[in-house]
């Protein structure tokens, strides 16, 4: 169902969607959704939203998520303290933390900064996406739109000189 509902973006290269078991066939079985935009887009979070609360998997469901992690290509800049990402080609900002099992991530991106490394990616787990797929989309929903989305840094790739 999820995996249909990604299916469903615009942006989504329908090629790329692969559901990956991590167990074997079970009653609740657990697995992984890999997806990449389309050549020369980019992926918006509210869209793979409205999209999952379109689907059944809104309403009376036991399915749920342990977290939604993306790779977001873009300018890493430090504004007021903060790091944030600029995602390429989107306008929107993506407001970087510490993911507490990423070994200090963030740290370690605002030292690469520091040195004047250029970011080329970052990867992390977007905040709130846990629990059931009901809970995590009403939870999505109440965030106003001003607010800066945040991403929990895992990993970057910095641009090779």
């Amino acid at each position: 169902m999820a995996r249909d509902a990604i299916a469903r973006q615009y942006d989504v290269d329908a090629d790329s969607i692969i559901l990956q078991p991590l167990e074997p066939k079970v009653s609740y079985q657990r697995g992984t959704i890999e997806f990449a935009p389309k050549k020369g887009r980019s992926i918006d979070l509210d869209k793979i939203h409205e999209s999952i609360t379109a689907t059944r998997l809104s309403g009376n469901t036991s399915m749920s998520m342990d977290y939604l992690e993306i790779t977001a290509k873009g300018e890493v800049i430090e504004r007021d303290k903060e790091l944030v990402l600029k995602v390429s080609g989107t306008g929107q900002e993506l407001s970087l933390s510490e993911e507490p099992t990423a070994e200090a991530g963030l740290q370690r991106l605002r030292e690469a900064v520091a040195r004047g490394d250029k970011v080329s990616t970052v990867t992390g787990r977007v905040p709130g996406w846990r629990g059931s797929f009901p809970d995590v989309l009403r939870a999505w929903a109440k965030a106003p739109d001003t607010q800066k989305r945040k991403l929990a840094v895992v990993d970057f790739k910095i641009e090779k000189k």
